[in-house]
């Protein structure tokens, strides 16, 4: 009898875990906006009227593409916990937390009358437009984060009519917010689409390098190039920038000028202090940077193909793999080396690694990130330093934050890193004022 009474537990229990699951966000705990409809209707009607603000700290899905979905899950858990954070320090108003609905990464606060956001005109929006800018100056100190999220704060006011159901005026409340963002996201990239023509017409975007370190010397071995957009512009932020050239169709004609912009700035470099330039995959379709011109801008400037090293994501390679097998060979036979990103998020296939035989590999960011504290990132860190060894490739750690960071990659026989800790990205010229790491 008490085994059967123990099956009928185990059963009931497993039931109200799978039921569970589709009412409550695992991850962040929040209950969805399904188990607090019927609630939130009778306070509605109670009220008069109550208040809704959506935050979307949204990616556009350049975090999951890059970084991959358990990525992008954890920065979702921490903004959430933030929120919360802002909630009970009295930055956020009082109110009801949830989601939409489980793996959501949108979140709803829903504002009890009385908070004085109401009642007043216009104080409503002037609260989401305060909340907004606290959280995107959050997120612009998080250097994980930096240029990968886009802040979103929408408010509504729903007020309670009799001859509406109360629950779907809630839902409809919540669905004006979504459009409202919408019509503002489709303005912003027409008024950026044109903001970026203009730039790439006048070359106002701002060619930088982030120094590459021998970590046992000390010594800048290369430099990223990297482009921003125009200084103090809503597009300032590479990541910005180039998203937004991606979806206005103007990426082609911005790698172009950035390519030229990059290649002018690091002129006469000598090939022992290597550039490392991303290949994308629009670049890789460019018939002037295929053909005899990329050559031709290199000799223009001074500098030559054994001083170049063209970057490339390891998911970059395993979806374009076809095109991407046929250009790096043509690349290699004319002298150019190649390095890959992104190692360590998730994406990394030792068989394409292999395949395309890299010269450097790139640990990424998230794996650097707090490795000192992590046993399981640094056994990784070892057996892949093992097969980069094999492979003839060296390693470069990305990301590097702090101090601890930096002495566990030399205790492990890292040879190469860079990061915010060691230098950021800055003009070339300014790369010989920076001083040699301390040994």
């Amino acid at each position: 009898m008490s085994k059967e009474r123990d099956r009928e537990f185990l059963a009931l229990r497993g039931k109200w875990q799978k039921e569970r699951s589709r009412l409550y966000d695992r991850d962040s705990g929040l209950p969805t906006l399904a188990v607090l409809s019927e609630e939130l209707g009778r306070e509605l009607k109670a009220r008069g009227s109550l208040a809704v603000l959506i935050f979307r700290p949204g990616s556009g899905g350049r975090v999951e593409q890059v970084w991959g979905w358990e990525a992008y899950d954890d920065l979702l858990l921490d903004f959430s916990r933030r929120l919360k954070a802002l909630q009970a320090e009295g930055v956020v108003p009082r109110g009801t937390i949830c989601v939409p609905h489980v793996r959501s990464d949108e979140f709803l606060l829903v504002v009890e009358a009385g908070e004085g956001l109401l009642d007043q005109p216009g104080a409503l929006e002037q609260k989401a437009r305060e909340i907004d800018r606290l959280i995107r100056g959050y997120l612009g100190e998080r250097s994980d984060v930096r240029g990968r999220f886009r802040s979103f704060v929408e408010a509504r006011r729903i007020a309670y009519d009799p001859k509406f159901r109360a629950e779907r005026l809630i839902y409809r409340g919540i669905q004006e917010a979504r459009d409202q963002d919408t019509h503002e996201t489709v303005r912003s990239e027409v008024r950026g689409g044109q903001v970026l023509r203009e730039a790439i017409a006048r070359r106002e975007t701002v060619p930088v390098f982030q120094p590459i370190f021998d970590l046992a010397t000390g010594e800048i071995i290369g430099a990223e190039a990297l482009s921003h957009g125009p200084l103090g512009s809503e597009i300032e932020s590479g990541e910005t920038l180039f998203s937004l050239a991606e979806r206005t169709d103007l990426l082609l004609p911005l790698e172009r000028m950035c390519r030229q912009q990059l290649l002018e700035a690091a002129a006469d470099t000598a090939p022992s202090r290597r550039i490392f330039l991303n290949l994308s995959p629009t670049a890789v379709s460019d018939p002037d940077f295929l053909g005899g011109k990329f050559l031709e801008q290199l000799a223009g400037v001074g500098l030559s193909p054994d001083g170049i090293v063209l970057e490339i994501t390891e998911r970059t390679y395993a979806i374009y793999e076809g095109l991407f097998r046929e250009v790096l060979a043509r690349f290699r036979q004319q002298g150019f080396l190649i390095a890959v990103d992104d190692v360590g998020t998730g994406y990394s296939n030792l068989t394409s690694l292999a395949d395309i035989a890299p010269d450097y590999l790139k640990f990424d960011n998230v794996f650097v990130r707090g490795i000192d504290k992590h046993p399981a990132k640094q056994d990784l860190l070892e057996a892949l330093l093992s097969f980069a060894q094999k492979m003839k490739a060296k390693v470069i750690g990305e990301g590097i934050e702090t101090g601890e960071e930096l002495d566990t990659l030399r205790r492990l026989g890292v040879p190469y890193g860079q990061g915010y800790f060691l230098a950021r990205p800055m003009p070339f010229d300014e790369i010989e004022n920076v001083q040699k790491l301390p040994v």
